[in-house]
């Protein structure tokens, strides 16, 4: 405490910890929210309780004000470790696990900032390699152009079009015929409160060949080895025995966006998996019009975002003093923060 203790203080720097100390209702509400599963109904306590401790730690002693904005970092953190494993053991996940992350989360403390930068940098060098396939169909559909079945050329391609039934297949609740279903399995799991979570069991997707029509033309699309993205939901899902049951229909007359591989077999063109690039998906037109339509809002907000924490970050970091009114910042100890010397011990 009394690291942030200031001596000397102001009412303007008061003031700016009051504000900024209500912005962590934001991530208290996105890790109640996200990670607790909570209503939160109302939110404003989240808003306005950090700051009334703010001004409730100035009428005690003004010095501590930092140190009440400041508190709200170990808070949330804490509650992102109490969900981490309250999650682990919810979904019966290996002991390993939680013994990773109780090992890893010391060294990853020890070896502030640095630590978390090879934390991102892990989480995106995975994606990379091991996108998924809704990832990969969304960046994929942006960058290729929108082929006319009637003129499109052979390899990977992009086509629009409505679908049309070749021979039905019966899903798997209530017996529906269709084109292609996928039909996915959960575990229900309930916390203290009744607040349900999922996790998957098993998928199964089922597909039989189809025609895809654009207006230009027609072509067959394979149904084998075809990933659904984002399809409807069927109103005959069900919950049954700490178990959820969810099917997805591909039916008649959809209007739909694909992602495959053109190649002529036998005089005629036909749509497969492009087992080069490993991409054979198809999603509702709609939802790629409302991904596209919404991805530079959710970019701009995460950049915004990232700026402002590693701003505030900063901001902490530094040495600040205040002396006959006027402010003194120094960025010696940002220097130390990233001195892996002083992290290990010896010199470089």
């Amino acid at each position: 405490m009394e690291t942030f203790y200031l001596e000397r203080h102001d009412i303007e720097i008061t003031i700016f910890l009051t504000l900024f100390s209500s912005a962590f209702g934001i991530f208290y509400y996105l890790v109640l929210k996200a990670l607790f599963k909570l209503p939160l109904k109302p939110a404003w306590p989240l808003f306005v309780v950090p700051p009334v401790v703010v001004i409730l730690t100035a009428l005690y002693d003004p010095g501590y004000v930092p140190f009440a904005c400041l508190v709200n970092f170990p808070i949330l953190l804490l509650l992102m470790i109490i969900a981490g494993i309250y999650k682990s053991i919810q979904k019966k996940e290996s002991l390993l696990h939680l013994l990773l992350f109780f090992l890893g989360l010391p060294i990853l403390m020890l070896t502030w900032p640095w630590g978390i930068g090879l934390l991102f940098a892990y989480g995106v060098l995975m994606a990379i390699i091991k996108p998924s396939d809704k990832s990969t169909f969304y960046e994929l559909q942006r960058v290729l152009p929108t082929s006319k079945i009637r003129s499109m050329a052979m390899g990977l391609v992009e086509i629009t079009g409505k679908t049309s039934m070749l021979e039905p297949v019966i899903s798997r609740i209530k017996k529906e015929p269709c084109i292609g279903y996928l039909y996915k399995i959960d575990q229900i799991s309930r916390d203290d409160d009744g607040k349900k979570s999922y996790s998957t069991i098993s998928t199964e997707t089922v597909c039989n060949d189809f025609l895809l029509n654009d207006g230009t033309g027609s072509t067959i699309v394979s149904g084998t080895d075809i990933s659904f993205v984002d399809l409807p939901e069927s109103p005959h899902s069900y919950e049954s025995n700490s178990r959820r049951y969810q099917l997805f229909l591909l039916v008649e007359n959809m209007s739909v966006l694909l992602i495959g591989k053109a190649v002529n077999k036998n005089q005629k063109v036909r749509i497969e998996k492009d087992k080069v690039k490993d991409i054979f998906v198809l999603s509702l037109t709609e939802k790629v019009y409302r991904y596209n339509l919404y991805r530079p809002l959710r970019k701009s907000l995460i950049r915004h975002l990232i700026m402002l924490l590693t701003l505030i970050t900063l901001i902490f970091m530094m040495d600040l003093k205040i002396e006959d009114g006027t402010l003194f910042i120094s960025i010696s100890s940002v220097y130390e923060s990233f001195n892996l010397s002083e992290i290990f011990n010896f010199n470089l």
